[in-house]
């Protein structure tokens, strides 16, 4: 298959696609991608694939003649990059696949670095080889000495939007991945300790979370792991936002009490730790409430314990619903026991939120025959503090003995700790 067959097809590909993409403040826009690869792919297993005579240098001097014996318009010539730069990545797989194929005890030296001095094990030519020509996910190859970025993968660009010439070295990466600079000084010490580990690792790099930029200015959490190749290391990405989503659900199960669907004792006494610390380095106001349903006991005896737990549930939700700014915090107790923990709120603010429970719960007209009202209700107890002399069990007990006295007032009834 003669070139002038080869140029004429491609310039073809070009005319017939170039509907499908857009230059956008430079940068080439394509509309569909997915069938644009596909459509490119075809056209590179015929003229390519099927032959197998083209290296790595032949395509790009096949797109050279393109681009400098045609009149080639700004959108043609980088929708031609896009295809050069598809064409080589999918070469560069072949190639990979067939070294594998043939298992080779050794990798030729034309698929490695040339600053690679180290003969590759063969756990390294499966790391690398498969890495670059089934790519799943982000792949980046750096030379270790320089810093150099010798080579993304196509899954590399897909995501993060980077080529080559975008970020050339580990300088250029962090920058761009990284821009805020505290953060950026996270994210190296991270690696840096992670290649230290790998050391003793059989080179194997350990995988660690980071927040990376896209060039577009998003952001994506991904698990960064890799191996050490003699002068050079590869990274691997792997997105981690399904992951970090499953860990806190399942974390948010941990602390969530199931009935009620708020958060549990535990959760409570974790934020309550953190909370009355946080208050007391500032000096500032912190209220907690407790709330117990009226007669709840003879409630369960007269309607069953189905409809005592739909009650529960209902108060629960009526609670959180009601306490909404997002510092304040809602949980279960215990029993028919919840608490509402209000930080940077004094006595006055306090009392206001429990008089809104108070409404809100009455405002469900749960009937409830052994009440005096014959509708279920709360009682409640405040404490509020700016002083840190006691502890916060101590803070909690004020509060749980403001309880008992309301309950002993006759319920349905808020009332508030004295300090003295």
């Amino acid at each position: 298959m003669n070139h002038a067959y080869k140029i004429n097809k491609i310039r073809s590909f070009v005319e017939q696609n170039k509907h499908q993409v857009n230059l956008i403040s430079n940068k080439l826009l394509i509309i569909n991608l997915l069938d644009l690869k596909k459509s490119a792919y075809n056209l590179f297993y015929e003229l390519i694939k099927l032959k197998h005579a083209q290296s790595h240098h032949q395509i790009s001097d096949l797109f050279n003649l393109i681009k400098h014996t045609t009149e080639v318009h700004s959108l043609e010539m980088q929708l031609l990059d896009k295809l050069e730069h598809w064409w080589l990545e999918w070469d560069f797989a072949i190639q990979m696949h067939e070294q594998l194929s043939a298992e080779s005890k050794e990798m030729p030296m034309s698929f490695l670095s040339r600053s690679t001095l180290n003969p590759m094990r063969k756990h390294e030519i499966s790391h690398y080889a498969k890495l670059f020509s089934v790519p799943p996910m982000p792949v980046c190859n750096v030379c270790s000495k320089t810093g150099d970025i010798l080579r993304v993968n196509q899954r590399f660009v897909d995501v993060f939007g980077y080529t080559v010439e975008d970020v050339p070295n580990l300088h250029a990466w962090w920058k761009k991945a990284y821009p805020d600079p505290q953060y950026r000084l996270q994210a190296q010490n991270l690696w840096s300790e992670a290649l230290k580990k790998a050391k003793s690792n059989n080179d194997d790099i350990p995988a660690n979370n980071y927040t990376v930029a896209r060039s577009d200015g998003t952001q994506v959490v991904m698990e960064v792991s890799g191996i050490n190749i003699g002068e050079e290391f590869l990274a691997v990405f792997k997105d981690a936002t399904e992951r970090i989503e499953a860990e806190d659900i399942l974390r948010d199960m941990a602390f969530l009490d199931s009935l009620t669907k708020i958060a549990n004792r535990r959760r409570f006494d974790e934020k309550l730790a953190h909370e009355f610390d946080k208050a007391k380095e500032c000096e500032g106001a912190i209220s907690l409430i407790i709330i117990d349903v009226d007669f709840f006991k003879q409630f369960n005896d007269r309607y069953g314990h189905l409809a005592g737990d739909s009650c529960l549930y209902e108060v629960a939700q009526t609670i959180a619903s009601t306490v909404n700014r997002p510092e304040d915090f809602v949980a279960r107790y215990g029993g028919e026991e919840f608490v509402v923990l209000l930080p940077d709120t004094d006595r006055e603010g306090a009392l206001f939120i429990a008089e809104q429970i108070q409404k809100a719960v009455e405002s469900l007209a749960i009937v409830h025959e052994e009440t005096y009202s014959g509708l279920l209700s709360v009682s409640m107890g405040v404490n509020s503090t700016a002083n840190y002399e006691n502890d916060k069990v101590s803070f909690v007990k004020g509060a749980d003995s403001a309880l008992y006295y309301a309950k002993d007032q006759g319920r349905n009834c808020i009332a508030l700790h004295s300090q003295s």
